[in-house]
């Protein structure tokens, strides 16, 4: 019997758990990606098939050649309206391109919030400094002003005055590729993430999780952890307010990753996407659930039915904690090989390194700048946090 093939959009570190979990499962996997880099996961898929992934028509043109069963990514929002447009086209399972363009698009996501009642940040979408000044004259500082179409950190800058609004909306018009962008009330209070899951239109579950966050130009997500210590309350209100973005954007058939923030009591939804999060929180979901997620995902993607591996999760939860390998004092260019000199046991569950002797080391600014990331878990947040010191105290590099 011909194994099901599935076209990966990415080849990044993100996605290595998607490569790995495919190919246990027996899976062919096309690697989508462009032609100029060599990214980890190269070697991980039985194909390559150069595309730009965040060109639709580009990767929809590839995919018609390549006999797939189902198209899929994980932690990136690059390619998700290519994704869309496949499933559309090619009828798989999937985000619809509809959804898949609200979820990149910060400014119609709002809208959308806007027009069913999800709880968020007060917005106006502007084009110019007369654009601005408008918006401004009807807000209170601090204000946020945000690409509708990056990912992560990347195009979002906190200001708490006039002139620091007009230099925002400077910088990010340089990097954002569209000709308008977003500024919206700044919310202060306490940032955390959820994921989902939606099959058959049915949310399978909504897992909160904790975020620790780096302070650059903005709050910089670099660690994760579960479960959310919070009352029943703000949990029921994660749970509700989830489930209506959700329907908001009519996501289906997809994991799900949500940024919401809680303030005064209320929770508010940041934004959120048809795919599951980066920086280990497959890994963490994993942990939480004691699931093969990865694995969830690939079956679902490929027409089979990813309840197999939801019905196996087990009764009681583990805690859990990833977090980013960061630079806060060194750079420059490493003279050997990062390493690990502690000792090794089942509660740390994953250290990877991702920057290699001979690499440029930089002060932590954003993602593009981590070293390398940890997982590890235990029965509690304390005995997590314990054995994660623990691993970060025994990894040893050296900077020229």
């Amino acid at each position: 019997m011909n194994s099901k093939r599935l076209l990966i959009l990415g080849a990044g570190r993100g996605q290595l758990g998607l490569y790995q979990a495919a190919s246990e499962m027996g899976v062919t996997t096309i690697a989508g990606t462009l032609p100029d880099n060599n990214p980890p996961c190269i070697d991980l898929a039985d194909e390559v098939c150069y595309m730009d992934i965040s060109n639709p028509d580009d990767v929809l043109l590839k995919a018609k050649s390549l006999n797939i069963d189902g198209v899929a990514t994980c932690c990136l929002d690059t390619g998700m309206t290519s994704l869309g447009r496949v499933c559309d086209e090619l009828e798989l399972i999937g985000v619809s391109e509809k959804t898949a363009i609200m979820c990149n698009d910060k400014s119609k996501m709002k809208k959308a919030f806007k027009d069913n009642d999800v709880l968020t940040a007060k917005y106006f979408e502007i084009c110019s400094h007369e654009d601005l000044d408008e918006a401004l004259a009807k807000m209170k500082f601090p204000v946020v002003v945000k690409a509708t179409d990056l990912q992560g950190s990347n195009g979002i800058y906190i200001s708490d005055n006039n002139l620091e609004a007009h230099d925002s909306l400077e910088s990010v018009m340089e990097v954002t590729k569209r000709n308008y962008c977003i500024v919206e009330e700044y919310i202060d209070g306490l940032e955390f993430g959820a994921q989902a899951f939606v099959y058959n239109n049915e949310v399978l579950f909504v897992m909160p999780h904790g975020d620790e966050t780096y302070m650059s130009h903005t709050s910089v997500p670099v660690g994760h952890y579960v479960p959310l210590n919070c009352n029943d309350d703000v949990l029921k209100q994660v749970e509700a307010m989830v489930r209506k973005a959700i329907k908001a954007l009519d996501l289906n058939n997809c994991a799900v990753n949500v940024d919401l923030i809680l303030k005064d009591g209320k929770v508010y939804i940041i934004e959120l996407t048809g795919r599951v999060g980066a920086n280990c929180l497959p890994e963490l979901v994993q942990i939480n659930f004691g699931i093969e997620y990865y694995k969830m995902i690939v079956s679902m993607a490929i027409g089979k039915n990813p309840m197999v591996y939801w019905d196996e999760r087990c009764s009681a939860t583990k805690s859990g904690i990833a977090k980013m390998l960061l630079s806060e004092s060194k750079c420059g260019i490493l003279s050997s090989d990062m390493k690990y000199i502690g000792e090794k046991d089942d509660d740390i569950v994953q250290i990877k390194f991702f920057k290699h002797k001979g690499d440029k080391i930089r002060i932590f600014e954003d993602s593009n700048d981590c070293l390398g990331q940890v997982v590890v878990e235990g029965n509690s947040y304390e005995e997590c946090n314990k054995k994660l010191k623990y691993v970060f105290d025994n990894i040893e590099y050296n900077v020229n």
